[in-house]
């Protein structure tokens, strides 16, 4: 009797546990993120970063999943992430990662967020030789600047050239 107790427990408990299987824990990050549930995607991509090796092509998604999910719950972290990544992974990273990061934090509500977007597009525009793709992004967090009447970001983004 203590036997089959004993096997139901870890039956029920077994699934909350979790998968250490980084392409599923990085598909359950990449869920959670797109659900809005940035803590849990948090869990799940670090998780899947400690796990993953950086030749792995899921990798680089982790970690941008990552950035992005913190850029919702603390901006400035997420900014200094993402610039340490772009920084020690030249090669890996795009003007599209960029760009997507900018937006995320663009978006975010945190504390500090739309400054430390402004800091990624400023990076983006010093990484990369055409800055101009860097121009849709920038109206737009202009507009948000604009519309939240952040005096500081519009200063920010006219020495940007914006």
């Amino acid at each position: 009797m203590k036997l089959r107790t004993l096997a139901g427990l870890v039956l029920c408990l077994a699934p909350a546990c979790g998968s250490s299987d980084p392409r599923t824990l990085t598909g359950a990050g990449s869920n959670a993120l797109n659900a809005g549930d940035y803590s849990a995607a948090v869990q799940n991509f670090e998780k899947a970063v400690a796990a993953l090796d950086s030749s792995d092509p899921d990798w680089k998604q982790a970690n941008l999943g990552l950035v992005q999910a913190r850029a919702h719950l603390d901006p400035a972290r997420a900014k200094d992430e993402f610039l340490a990544f772009a920084r020690t992974n030249p090669t890996k990273v795009t003007d599209a990662d960029f760009t997507m990061i900018a937006s995320h934090l663009g978006e975010s509500d945190g504390p500090g967020a739309l400054q430390a977007a402004i800091e990624v597009l400023e990076a983006g525009k010093a990484t990369y030789k055409d800055p101009r793709v860097f121009d849709a992004l920038a109206k737009e967090l202009i507009k948000r600047a604009e519309s939240s009447g952040n005096s500081e970001a519009l200063k920010s983004m006219k020495g940007l050239g914006y």
